[in-house]
């Protein structure tokens, strides 16, 4: 080619190039004022609240970061993670933040940046379980997850659809520590450190790894433009700043630096066989400065690691304390000092009892820490104290430390005993009310029963007032159930003997017999949905006894029972009296007693069976409940 067609292409070449960053250029220029991003308020150390509420973590650090790369303004705000979902599919945020890339949001028309963080979704259990080495031992258990999550997808993938949602990730772990649920899965980041601040983390294990994500960025897919500007961002911000965010919030991995000792021993041995002894003394002094530069770089280690437990501490409610064996308050932290019942430095050094608190809390208090440091478990206390005028509840929890020491992690849970004594008025309010309920059924259902007895005194055929008082001993049955539940003070079951004992005690008087005899366990007591029916076999069978079991005019032994079994509980009533008439089988009998006798034990699954002669027994084995 001759040079002048060789340097015409090359100046063509050169404004192609010039054209291309002045159109780059061009697109950078249009950018968006203000850029919003819906982003997990409840990952750490990724992004979540500060004891001021402000949300902070590795995530605003880098969009802090990325804001000033472009010149774009970027509001972050932090959401329960469903929340998250909700407004970005809403378009009320233009990038979503913190989010996995799955099959099923690809199909949302999610468009995903390049991933930025590597994370591991392990399953947890707690320690009093075992066998559980994979997803497919998980069925059949209720596994606890984030409300809108992607190993829900991941769960149900696997044939786990047993899930229970919770809002965050700190519930989710508060709900482990009360045991309300002993397997969940959670991000490894956010739940260690949760399980860490809660004191759980010697009550829970990794069964497994159910996968392997990572952290993407999302837009909606009709924004392609937005995704470049978000990744163009991104790709701005010096690697220096993305490693002074990393280090800030996951701080520096112990023992990653070369034993330079060892490296300046074998130096200094092998020196020693070629060189004379200057060369000994110069190896000495390398292996003094490398021990001084490693004592500097420890030293950094170890104010980082102050300055990033005094950020924990700042963002937790809590009061912090540790006392030796005697009750001595030896150290204490705060990020609330007005919750101090004392001035702070009158806290070191003293006893309980030297600061004034009340006989009955260093008595729980000391109680618990000899129990902590024997068991080396962690003990719960309560107790209350006078602030600002105002008595404030607090819950303390006493941890084992080393050297016969423990600390005392104290919350003000003022407001959660107020919710406990508002709800127990509440119920209190409900027995009332509904003790009056049983009072009233109990009323009606005596009126119906002397309306009926008024009724019966005009009918003149003996087989109707017959018909009319066996009713009202069905009334009178149901209403001694309900006099016995107004008098009681568990509303959810009666004593058994107690109601049966009434009922034949009505009974026997009623028709002018004498007394039956009960027998069962005082103890013993049924369920209403048990009672009712039982009652009315009883009365049907009881009131069968007393008409036909003995000739007119004759008294003879009626026996009542109630015995508990291995297979149930045993109820039967029994007559030594003339029995059935032969050829009659009470199974079959469709007279309205026997009837209702067999439909009511069908009703409570019972075991219906007749005996004799002599006389007449009739049983029901209950099962168990």
């Amino acid at each position: 080619m001759p040079p002048a067609a060789k340097h015409t292409r090359n100046i063509l070449v050169f404004l192609v190039i010039v054209l291309a960053f002045s159109f780059a250029e061009r697109a950078d220029e249009a950018l968006p004022e203000k850029l919003v991003v819906a982003s997990d308020k409840d990952y750490p150390p990724y992004s979540f609240l500060d004891s001021q509420g402000k949300l902070v973590g590795i995530v605003p650090d880098q969009w802090a970061a990325w804001s000033k790369a472009t010149g774009v303004h970027v509001e972050l705000r932090g959401y329960s993670w469903a929340e998250a979902l909700r407004v970005f599919e809403a378009r009320e945020a233009d990038v979503l933040e913190t989010v996995f890339d799955t099959v099923e949001r690809r199909g949302k028309n999610y468009r995903f940046t390049s991933p930025y963080a590597s994370i591991e979704v392990p399953v947890f259990i707690h320690k009093s379980i075992s066998g559980i080495r994979s997803a497919s031992d998980l069925k059949g258990f209720h596994v606890a997850v984030k409300a809108g999550d992607a190993s829900i997808d991941s769960l149900a993938a696997l044939g786990v659809t047993q899930v229970d949602t919770y809002s965050d990730y700190s519930e989710i772990v508060q709900a482990a520590s009360r045991l309300e649920t002993r397997i969940f899965c959670i991000d490894k980041p956010p739940a260690l450190y949760y399980l860490y601040k809660m004191g759980a983390d010697q009550d829970f294990r990794i069964a497994f790894t159910l996968k392997n994500g990572a952290f993407h960025r999302a837009v909606l897919k009709d924004r392609p433009e937005l995704l470049a500007l978000v990744e163009r961002g991104f790709a701005r911000i010096p690697k220096s700043t993305y490693v002074k965010i990393d280090r800030e919030w996951l701080g520096l991995p112990l023992g990653s630096r070369l034993d330079l000792r060892l490296i300046a021993i074998v130096m200094a041995t092998f020196l020693l066989l070629l060189v004379s002894s200057f060369m000994v003394a110069w190896a000495l002094r390398r292996r003094v400065t490398a021990a001084t530069i490693e004592l500097r770089d420890k030293v950094v280690l170890l104010e980082e690691s102050e300055a990033r437990n005094k950020a924990f501490i700042a963002a937790l409610p809590d009061l912090f304390f540790v006392f030796d064996k005697e009750g001595r308050c030896v150290d204490f932290s705060a990020s609330d000092e007005s919750q101090l019942a004392a001035p702070p430095d009158v806290f070191i050094g003293k006893k309980l009892e030297e600061l004034g608190f009340a006989p009955e809390i260093v008595q729980d208090f000391m109680g618990a820490l000899a129990r902590t440091l024997s068991t080396r478990r962690i003990e719960i206390i309560y107790y209350r104290l006078p602030l600002n005028g105002v008595w404030t509840s607090f819950e303390g929890r006493i941890v084992p430390l080393p050297n016969d020491r423990v600390l005392l992690v104290s919350r003000d849970v003022s407001e959660l005993r107020k919710k406990e004594e508002q709800l127990f008025g509440s119920l209190a309010e409900k027995e009332v009310l509904l003790k009056e309920i049983h009072h009233r059924v109990k009323n009606n259902m005596q009126v119906i029963s002397s309306l009926l007895s008024l009724q019966s005194s005009s009918f003149r055929d003996e087989e109707d007032k017959k018909l009319l008082a066996e009713t009202q001993g069905r009334i009178r049955a149901m209403s001694i159930l309900h006099e016995l539940l107004y008098d009681s003070p568990d509303l959810a079951s009666i004593c058994a003997v107690a109601y049966l004992r009434s009922l034949a005690g009505g009974l026997a008087s009623g028709y002018g017999r004498d007394p039956i005899e009960i027998e069962g366990p005082e103890e013993l007591r049924f369920r209403i949905d048990e009672a009712l029916p039982l009652g009315l076999i009883a009365n049907e069978l009881i009131s069968n006894a007393i008409l036909y079991a003995y000739p007119q005019g004759e008294s003879g032994r009626i026996l009542v029972s109630l015995t508990e079994e291995p297979s149930g509980i045993r109820f039967s009533v029994e007559d030594w009296g003339a029995g059935l008439d032969a050829g009659l089988d009470p199974s079959t009998r469709s007279s309205m007693g026997f009837l209702l006798v067999r439909s009511l034990a069908v009703q409570i699954d019972a075991d219906l069976s007749f005996g004799g002669p002599p006389g007449l027994r009739v049983e029901l084995l209950l099962p168990r409940r």
